[in-house]
């Protein structure tokens, strides 16, 4: 079985009637860029599974979120919230689909001690 989701499996599945139940964005450093990869749990699976090349070779990634978001939301149909989280964010360990997450790379240009999500205010 596959380890992630294809575009081809998503469209052919969404036309025979599923849909997008949740999804997640991981967003991780690689080199001086950003890169965001979707992990999305359909309906006809069972676990957060990541976005994949065709043939399932790599993980699909994006370095514009927008095209990303565009994706999911025009293309998939998928109307709901849609969290962005660092990679390594302790945050991500509910998510037991993404333990392999833990620990990863910290954005380039990202203060460290503002990324941890202890470090931000809470609205009130």
């Amino acid at each position: 079985m596959a380890s992630g989701l294809q575009e081809g499996e998503i469209r052919q599945a969404l036309l025979e009637g599923g849909h997008i139940r949740n999804v997640l964005i991981v967003s991780k450093g690689v080199g001086r860029a950003v890169e965001h990869l979707a992990y999305l749990r359909p309906s006809w699976r069972r676990d957060f599974l990541p976005l994949r090349t065709w043939n399932d070779r790599t993980d699909r990634t994006y370095r514009d979120l927008d095209r990303l978001l565009t994706l999911i939301r025009a293309d998939f149909g998928f109307r709901g919230c849609v969290p962005v989280y660092i990679a390594g964010d302790p945050d991500l360990a509910r998510y037991k689909a993404l333990a392999q997450e833990l620990p990863g790379p910290v954005p380039p240009n990202c203060d460290t001690e503002l990324c941890r999500p202890s470090a931000v205010e809470p609205r009130g």
